[in-house]
């Protein structure tokens, strides 16, 4: 698994910025952000939030999937059957709130599928909401979802289907790691 540090999310933004010719105060404008905010992303002194991260891919017409892929060639498109240990990568991670696993790199499937793990107390801090529909199947611990503002608690075993257009959050209320196999499909 790769680890995504500072410098590879600094360089992914900078170059999607500079190969379309968007100036940083347009790319600031459309994310409502500063100028200066941009910059410091570019220059690995600051990592965008999720829901910036969002922001940026979706300005580029890209998913979050998209943004780590790093190239086609590796992607096995005739693969039908995956490992977490060799297939899964770890895309984005923030200290004591979670890890977000992509479980497959292959563009041509449209939905996109992930394991969430999230720490003891960690989770999601800022709500999540974009277009397409979302599922999610808790594999370990105890969840709470947090759809439009109302709050759903969820066990083991206990699954979770919402339209992604809602605001959305999550967070562990377990002692332990908690694990949900999480499914998007983008409009």
């Amino acid at each position: 698994m790769i680890e995504v540090n500072k410098s590879y999310i600094s360089k992914k933004i900078r170059n999607l910025r500079k190969s379309q010719g968007i100036t940083l105060e347009q790319l600031a404008k459309a994310i409502g952000k500063t100028k200066s905010y941009v910059s410091m992303l570019e220059n690995e002194k600051a990592i965008p939030s999720l829901s910036t991260l969002k922001e940026i891919v979706s300005f580029f017409n890209m998913t979050i999937a998209d943004f780590f892929e790093e190239s086609e060639q590796k992607s096995d498109f005739n693969k039908e059957v995956f490992s977490f240990s060799s297939d899964a990568e770890l895309i984005y991670s923030k200290k004591n709130e979670f890890n977000l696993y992509l479980l497959h790199k292959n563009k041509s499937f449209k939905m996109k599928t992930y394991i969430v793990e999230l720490f003891p107390g960690g989770g999601y801090s800022q709500s999540l909401k974009h277009e397409g529909e979302e599922q999610g199947y808790i594999l370990q611990g105890k969840v709470e979802l947090i759809i439009d503002e109302k709050s759903y608690k969820l066990l083991s075993g206990q699954y979770f289907y919402f339209d992604s257009s809602k605001s959305h959050r999550v967070k562990n209320l377990d002692n332990d790691i908690s694990r949900i196999f999480w499914v998007y499909l983008p409009k």
